[in-house]
């Protein structure tokens, strides 16, 4: 085993059918019978999937306003993140990341034997500006990763943050990874109308959010046309199946049901948000913040005992239990989940006070 992966840890995932399942930011029901599935009878599986990556291109394309030639298909962005780390990364090079965010980025740079920089977003999870630009200038990053809105925290950055971030790593040759994974919750991206005004933003989107195909794995990859040809030499040919992506494609060709499949979300995050505010208002020391993402962090001491006392329950939620950060995290469900979620709750406060 390289000396660079000694340190990792396999991330394992227990199937649990029967849990309410509120940990992973997924949507909380399927559009599945909007597809017609007569059309996977035409799908020739004998066959490697480069037309249907195409199409598939082409209706993101239409749905998101992003010029086709400038996006890039992925099995998901975990895939994308990996091929970014493949394209920039030398072993010994420099890569930034925060403190708490997606935690893919730092073990695909690791991978490549990269050096990290973790920085800790202040108190209240908002960006440390100054520090991170001064780092810029001291380590001199290959790549700068960055989740808008934030997660786990929810937390989103302005546009003038992330342009001095950029304008920042230009001056050191850097890349800024813009993953928007949760922007379709917080409205429109500042950069979808102009990323191609800088020579290094790579912008990350996902199918598995918003548009809830997380079962698809469909990832995209949004840069200006320098970025995308070299990242293109390394991309695998077939890296998308035809049967994702022709179910991907038959979604994205309706953005009226999207659409509302988006702002029934939006309500069921009032209501959620709803939730953790009487929690918090009767638990000590919980500080609820406040997210522009499909899930809300909540500070708290005893976030496992939290989390473990929800599981008995059949409700799974995230918890983070160490020195850095003692919270949870739930993710928005149905309005029975809910129900199940506001009722375990006001047991746990019941027993707790």
């Amino acid at each position: 085993m390289r000396k660079s992966i000694q340190t990792l840890t396999p991330y394992k995932v227990k199937p649990e059918y029967d849990m309410i399942r509120l940990d992973s930011n997924e949507a909380f029901m399927s559009l599945l019978s909007s597809a017609d599935f007569s059309k996977l009878e035409e799908i020739a599986i004998n066959r490697y999937p480069a037309e249907s990556s195409e199409r598939l291109v082409t209706a993101f394309a239409k749905y998101s306003g992003f010029p086709a030639e400038n996006i890039l298909p992925g099995n998901g962005s975990d895939e994308l993140i990996t091929i970014i780390s493949q394209y920039a990364l030398d072993p010994g090079d420099q890569v930034i990341v925060l403190e708490p965010d997606f935690s893919m980025y730092e073990k695909n740079a690791l991978v490549m034997g990269a050096n990290i920089t973790k920085i800790d977003l202040k108190a209240d999870f908002s960006l440390p500006l100054e520090t991170v630009k001064e780092e810029i200038q001291l380590k001199k990053p290959k790549l700068l990763f960055l989740s808008n809105p934030n997660n786990p925290t929810g937390q989103l950055y302005s546009e003038a943050e992330i342009e001095s971030l950029i304008k920042e790593l230009a001056q050191v040759g850097g890349l800024l990874i813009l993953d928007e994974a949760y922007i379709d919750f917080a409205g429109e991206s500042a950069f979808a109308n102009k990323f191609l005004n800088y020579e290094n933003l790579i912008i990350l989107r996902t199918a598995s959010k918003a548009l809830g195909m997380a079962a698809l794995r469909l990832g995209f990859l949004i840069a200006n046309d320098q970025l995308i040809a070299g990242i293109s030499c390394i991309k695998p040919p077939y890296n998308v199946n035809t049967l994702s992506a022709s179910l991907g494609t038959q979604l994205l060709e309706k953005p009226n049901v999207l659409d509302q499949f988006l702002l029934l979300q939006l309500e069921q995050i009032a209501e959620l948000e709803e939730i953790m505010t009487e929690f918090a208002a009767r638990t000590n020391s919980a500080v609820l913040f406040p997210s522009q993402a499909n899930f809300f962090l909540m500070k708290m001491d005893g976030a496992k005992q939290l989390a473990d006392f929800l599981y008995e329950r059949k409700i799974k939620i995230r918890f983070f239990d160490d020195e850095s950060l003692k919270a949870i995290r739930i993710s928005a469900g149905t309005t029975e989940e809910h129900d199940r979620l506001r009722s375990a709750l006001s047991e746990w406060s019941e027993s707790n006070a």
